[in-house]
């Protein structure tokens, strides 16, 4: 007998009650009672007169999919959950909503929802179109037929490095799931960074609510991830919203300026600014949620965006190119012409006196290069000789 077929027997009024004495949780950001969570839609679709629904779907700023994996390996019974969710509140009205990334999985899942009466939607959750609806993680529609069940088990959902999804105990370290966490640089856990002293947290600390772990190494450039954790987040979002819309813009940029060598020391702070007002000042889990990766970047790996911006330097070795261009003070002559092309002003000298890059503000255009009509300036990934520190004359610097 199906986990639909069990709740079916008995009164909606008896359903209810036995979702509330589960004690089962919302999968979702917010881990509130299901049974409050219902509650609040009944309250809310008659304030709001909306009619009653039940919707299940993923976080919006989930831009992994990896969590679909509960729904592909039995979709029935994510469809019972719903539908059991639905019967519960007395309502009819059940939908499934997929990521636009994985449209392609709605064939897989239609004979299921079908079967249960679940319209299927590609596209993400209108929060504001879908008040007066019990808002349900994926996961929690599967835990709740499991309830009925009776074969309902207590666990996160984890996938370490890509690997295997598994459901483990929430008091489960991070170094018990993997023998690279020894050692790490840190982790991606969920929608933020974490440092290295995640490997003995638990996962109820951490809490990985996209299923995502990953073990961060040197060779893990943080600004890199991040500027594209947030490219992915712009692509997913509906735009609909400014705070959303245009605080994932400014945040992209501001990490793909810093990863081409063109960051500036304000935007640590601006990351701040603006993450930290998205978090507060959009509806829906988009903007709540994808700033945080921005967020957790700059209080965790500061360090590193320090190295990117003063230093232009990428600790991992991902970013800009690690080559870098001098003035030889043997050939240089002083004439001035590198300094006069230079659009960042950051070549020192006057006539007659060997001219010098300052390498923290040179973006590497080289156009001083081409500039120089006696080879004097140089690029190298090598080992770079010793320059003079101060104005020389030419033909006066000793090396």
């Amino acid at each position: 007998m199906s986990a639909l077929e069990c709740a079916m027997k008995l009164s909606k009024e008896e359903v209810f009650e036995q979702i509330k004495t589960s004690g089962l949780l919302e999968y979702g950001l917010e881990k509130e009672l299901l049974s409050d969570r219902l509650s609040h839609a009944i309250e809310e679709s008659k304030e709001e007169e909306k009619e009653l629904g039940v919707v299940a779907a993923l976080n919006n700023a989930d831009t992994t999919g990896v969590l679909l994996e509960v729904l592909l390996a039995d979709p029935q019974k994510v469809m019972d959950g719903i539908a059991i969710a639905a019967y519960a509140l007395g309502t009819e009205k059940k939908a499934l909503y997929l990521p636009e990334y994985a449209a392609d999985k709605e064939t897989a899942v239609k004979e299921a929802a079908e079967q249960a009466g679940v319209e299927v939607i590609v596209g993400l959750v209108n929060v504001r179109a879908c008040k007066g609806s019990a808002l349900l993680h994926i996961v929690t529609a599967a835990d709740l037929a499991d309830t009925f069940a009776g074969c309902c088990e207590d666990g996160v959902y984890v996938s370490v490095n890509g690997g295997e999804l598994k459901k483990v105990s929430a008091e489960t370290k991070v170094s018990e799931l993997t023998e690279d966490a020894a050692g790490a640089k840190g982790f991606c856990i969920g929608y933020e960074y974490y440092g290295p002293e995640a490997a003995e947290m638990t996962l109820e600390e951490v809490h990985p609510d996209n299923g995502v772990i990953r073990v961060l190494k040197a060779s893990d450039c943080i600004v890199s991830e991040t500027e594209k954790a947030l490219l992915a987040s712009r692509k997913q979002s509906c735009g609909k919203c400014v705070f959303c819309r245009e605080g994932l813009l400014q945040l992209q940029y501001m990490q793909k300026e810093t990863t081409e060598g063109r960051g500036k020391a304000e935007f640590l702070d601006l990351t701040k600014e603006i993450g930290e007002a998205m978090t507060y000042s959009t509806p829906c889990t988009m903007g709540q949620v994808s700033s945080k990766i921005a967020l957790s970047a700059v209080e965790k790996f500061e360090s590193e965006f320090t190295a990117h911006i003063k230093k232009k330097k990428c600790p991992a070795g991902v970013c800009f190119s690690e080559e870098v261009i001098y003035i030889d003070p043997k050939l240089c002559q002083g004439c001035g012409e590198c300094a006069d092309v230079c659009p960042k002003d950051c070549i020192e000298g006057k006539a007659k006196y060997i001219h010098m890059i300052d390498e923290f503000d040179c973006d590497q255009c080289g156009k001083c290069i081409e500039a120089c009509d006696v080879g004097a300036i140089i690029k190298t990934s090598g080992k770079v000789p010793k320059l003079p520190n101060r104005l020389t004359k030419v033909g006066r610097f000793k090396r």
